[in-house]
């Protein structure tokens, strides 16, 4: 009885199966969820000082500071005043305040770009000198509506720390670190584009990016080049690693519509700096506030900022003093499968390790499988011989394959109705309330998860109830369907690896491994009893003889040695009375016996030897049996079973369950924000579907013995939730909507009729502005129903908005304004009234002038500025930039003079585009550009003019003081001030006002 009652937690029945899963998930899940936030900060930080990076940080971030601002300068000197004394003390240490160098590119989209770096170089030689140093790069400008907290401010404070750290005699590397702070990477990834033009690039052959995505949290590995460069993390200095290949893939998919220096390192110079193997460190979490106002100090929330900080720091010290000073130099260039378990250890193999793993799998798994079938196959069928005749089924062959098929195939089954459950959500969301889960996230997640719990379970409890098993144990059938399962995606995941070498399915080797053993027990435990077992009894039909059946078929009570007994009929009440007036007694012979009760006699010469025992059956019958009653098994009852489905469990369901649920909160951190930038809502619905119904495919094994309690319960939680969710609307102050600003004002063209000479010495009359016009781009149905028309000054104007926006899959929506922004400088002359004829701000100056049939002369100045463009009407595709030494009226530049950086080449038919950037104020860009005879030819006469627009780019406003020279952006100011508290504003491009004039030659 004690041994019962010890055994009874173990036991495979309805409490203990709940009350067991339940924990083990909701110890995952909290784990998970745990983890997922950054660790406080140590008391011993081991040489690096987190108070004084936190003060570079809040220095860096008291104001938007972009590339073509005064603030933008501010920070550049911090950042010297900072390095400038570790050059001055130690001799190994070098500065370089780069000023010279310039590169023309083409950018992805097809533009061509002139870029003047103002580029900071720290390098701390090591102490063994070779080319093949660490590159650590940041980008110390910010976009025009943030102050840049985590984009990139925390990379920038980290490096600061790093120089620090390292330039420490005893600290001193064995190979050589540049520490490069770039300017420019916000437009087009300028200043990593300038650092192939420093000499110090030939001295790196890793590097590590750091980059911000988002608004702090805890920095994941963004991107990894391959396996030499990801051994760094297995450093035991980096305490908490945040990886998945997952994400560097996704980035090679095309799926994550970002950018960051590590594709310029990655790539290199073609024919002359190979790419460089290394890793992207980016904080992804809390995008809502990406690139807004609140990419702050205070939007982290409180010690938010700190812990971030801190989290950063760790990681780049612990990997980048790996691959400074392990004997391995990081270029193993093999791809890399890699992933961490609750932040506190990385796991990482090569892929060729990976894919000879999972081609085992594929082979040994079903071989044992296989074998261990045919072993229970063959100890059912001696166990059959031995106790009775063979089993003979009278029903109908297609019946019998019914419910051989629902015997086998109900976890098919099981996982179609869970997929078509999740069709029908997600197209409920995307109906009802698509943007939901931008601000109820968790909430979303918890429906996907509860109703995937339900729709995996209720198809299995049902068929159970319905049609059990008869065959086999329906734990034996799900498992092996289970498995088969597994063993098709292991088949995708080494193929993917083999074509694309994608490793992102790694989930699905351990998901396999723990399907395989679990089948291998459960096989093992059908050997062991020697016979597959059912859900009606304690053998299998197939198994089973006839007599034995026909006994079941009775209801019986059935033994394990069965003997057909005499059947006792208790006599009839009026054949006693009938027997006893005959008699004369009037009474029973026996005394007082009741009628119809059954004694045992005395035994008699046809008494058994061996003690029997009567059983009545539910049909009447009653049978004698020779087993005592302790020694029964009661037929409908299977078979107890104690402790193998825990051990199936555990190996089912942690580890499963733990990859994918850390993936899935990854995956849903990382796209929660990026609807409002126009992502199509369906594609994070997708993933919360898919890894919702993967985490849960482990229980199915045990489904049948989960309770309809468990079911309502989990039920109403979903049910109250969709209410909820599909009604409350979207986006909060906590979790906001994002609006895109830009202004727009086009000025009266000032180059007519104007010769060659006055093109480039001439200066232009001050223009009169013809329009001004303000547009917001967000997503369709909020900006035009809930921004603008909260906005002054678009009440009494007309206003248009299209649903093609300026940005993929956004609604723009423009109207004329009389809010005339102020560029700044000496010579802006302040006016409110664009049609007032004294309004005369003096923003830029273009002329143009035709050297020849297919060359034309730019010349373009723009006040208190560092950034302007050039559209042209017609592509061109030669492009050369003439430097101020320079002769004044210069000739035709040769085609083969146009340097444009290699592997960043002109497009074969041109480009209409170039955006021009200028390390100091007020700069003349004197621009040639060209195209070839046979564009000429196609296009028209080379008489005609060649047209286009030019422009120039502001980005300063009064709440964002770059001091007295800051220019003002009254229209910005008014959408600040005027937007719900639930959305924030953004940049749309380079500039938050874009002034433009026509020009022709």
């Amino acid at each position: 009885m004690r041994l019962s009652k010890l055994a009874e937690p173990f036991k495979f029945a309805g409490t203990q199966v709940t009350v067991f899963l339940a924990v083990l998930y909701a110890l995952i899940f909290a784990s998970v969820l745990i983890y997922d936030e950054p660790s406080n900060v140590p008391k011993d930080t081991h040489g690096l000082d987190i108070g004084r990076a936190y003060d570079a940080l809040a220095t860096i971030t008291t104001r938007p500071h972009p590339y073509n601002s005064h603030a933008n300068d501010a920070v550049r000197d911090y950042i010297l005043s900072r390095l400038e004394p570790l050059a001055a003390h130690h001799g190994y240490v070098h500065l370089s305040n780069d000023m010279i160098s310039n590169v023309t590119h083409v950018a992805s989209a097809g533009h061509v770009v002139y870029f003047e770096g103002t580029n900071v170089l720290l390098k701390i030689d090591g102490t063994e000198p070779s080319d093949d140093g660490v590159l650590f790069s940041c980008h110390y400008d910010s976009v025009s509506s943030a102050p840049g907290a985590t984009d990139d401010g925390m990379g920038v404070a980290t490096l600061l720390e790093m120089a620090e750290y390292l330039s420490a005699p005893a600290r001193r590397p064995r190979r050589t670190a540049v520490f490069f702070f770039n300017n420019g990477e916000e437009d087009q990834l300028n200043g990593a584009h300038a650092y192939f033009e420093h000499p110090w690039s030939n001295l790196t052959s890793t590097f590590i990016n750091l980059e911000g995505a988002a608004s702090g949290g805890r920095p994941l590995i963004f991107r990894s080049t391959s396996y030499g460069p990801t051994q760094a993390v297995l450093s035991k200095s980096v305490k908490h690693p945040h990886a998945t290949v997952l994400t560097s893939e996704a980035f090679s998919l095309g799926m994550i519509r970002s950018a960051t220096d590590y594709e310029v390192y990655a790539r290199g110079i073609k024919g002359e700096l190979p790419g460089m193997p290394g890793l992207d460190f980016a904080f992804y979490k809390n995008r809502a506030y990406y690139h807004t106002p609140r990419d702050s100090i205070a939007g982290m929330g409180h010690d938010g900022a700190r812990r971030a900080l801190w989290a950063m720091m760790e990681t780049v010290r612990g990997a980048g003093q790996s691959l400074l000073n392990d004997d391995k130099p990081g270029t193993d260039s093999r791809p890399p499968v890699y992933f961490d378990l609750f932040g506190q250890s990385f796991v990482l193999l090569t892929m060729d390790a990976m894919y000879a793993a999972n081609v085992t799998l594929l082979v040994l798994g079903p071989l044992s499988i296989i074998g261990l079938v045919v072993w229970v196959v063959l100890a059912s069928k001696q166990r059959s011989s031995l106790e009775g005749g063979p089993a003979v089924h009278d029903e109908p062959r297609w019946r019998l394959a019914v419910k051989a098929i629902l015997g086998w195939e109900r976890f098919w089954v099981a996982l179609i109705f869970a997929v078509l459950v999740h069709v029908v959500l997600g197209a409920g969301f995307v109906k009802i309330n698509p943007y939901i889960v931008h601000s109820h996230a968790y909430a979303v997640l918890s429906i996907f998860l509860g109703l995937s719990f339900l729709a995996l379970v209720l198809p299995l409890q049902a068929l159970h109830h319905v049609l059990p098993p008869i065959f086999v144990s329906q734990k034996l059938a799900t498992i092996l369907s289970l498995y088969s399962f597994t063993w098709i995606l292991v088949v995708v995941s080494a193929a993917a690896m083999s074509a694309h070498h994608y490793g992102s399915l790694y989930w699905a080797t351990f998901l396999n491994v723990g399907a395989w053993l679990a089948a291998v027990l459960e096989l093992v435990h059908a050997g062991r009893r020697r016979d597959p077992g059912n859900e009606k009894g304690t053998y299998s039909f197939l198994f089973t003889s006839h007599e034995e059946q026909e006994v079941r078929a009775e209801g019986a009570v059935a033994g394990r040695r069965l003997v057909r007994g005499v059947l006792y009929e208790a006599p009839d009440h009026n054949d006693s009375d009938a027997e006893a007036g005959e008699n004369g007694a009037g009474q029973h012979p026996q005394g007082d016996r009741e009628e119809g009760e059954v004694v045992e006699t005395e035994p008699t010469e046809i008494t058994p030897l061996i003690h029997q025992h009567r059983r009545r059956t539910e049909g009447g019958g009653e049978y004698v049996t020779m087993d005592p009653p302790e020694d029964i098994k009661v037929v409908g009852k299977p078979a107890d079973e104690y402790g193998w489905w825990i051990a199936q469990a555990l190996l089912l369901v942690p580890a499963t369950a733990i990859l994918l649920f850390q993936l899935e909160v990854l995956l849903l951190n990382a796209t929660m924000h990026t609807l409002v930038d126009g992502s199509p809502p369906r594609t994070v619905y997708l993933i919360l579907a898919l890894f919702s119904t993967l985490i849960f495919v482990p229980i199915t094994p045990f489904a049948h013995k989960l309770p309809q309690t468990l079911n309502v319960v989990v039920a109403g939680v979903v049910i109250l939730l969709l209410a909820v969710t599909w009604t409350v609307f979207p986006f909060t102050q906590q979790w906001p909507f994002r609006v895109y600003f830009q202004q727009s004002l086009e000025l009266a063209s000032s180059t007519s009729g104007l010769s060659l000479n006055s093109a480039l010495h001439a200066q232009s009359p001050l223009p009169e502005v013809i329009r001004a016009e303000t547009t917001l781009t967000a997503l369709e149905g909020y900006v035009d129903r809930y921004i603008v028309p909260d906005i002054p000054s678009s009440r009494h104007t007309n206003v248009t908005c299209d649903p093609k926006g300026l940005r993929p899959d956004l609604m723009t929506c423009r109207w004329e304004t009389d809010l005339l922004p102020s560029p700044g400088g000496d010579l802006a002359v302040a006016s409110s009234n664009p049609s007032d004829s004294s309004f005369r701000t003096y923003w830029l100056d273009v002329h143009a002038a035709r050297l020849n049939a297919t060359r034309v002369l730019i010349s373009l100045r723009g006040e208190n500025t560092r950034g302007c463009r050039l559209y042209f009407d017609r592509p061109v595709t030669f492009f050369y930039m003439h430097q101020p030494s320079d002769r004044q009226v210069p000739e035709p530049v040769p085609y083969e003079k146009m340097h444009i950086q290699k592997g960043y080449d002109m497009p074969a038919g041109g480009t209409r585009e170039a955006r021009l950037w200028s390390r100091t104020w007020d700069r003349t860009f004197v621009v040639e550009v060209g195209w070839d005879d046979a564009a000429d030819a196609h296009e028209g006469s080379g008489n005609e003019a060649f047209s286009g627009r030019a422009a120039c780019e502001y980005v300063e406003y009064a709440s964002a003081p770059g001091g007295p020279e800051s220019g003002r952006i009254p229209a910005f100011e008014e959408v600040k001030q005027f937007l719900p508290l639930w959305a924030l504003p953004t940049k749309l491009t380079d500039g938050l006002v874009e002034v433009w004039t026509r020009f022709s030659a």
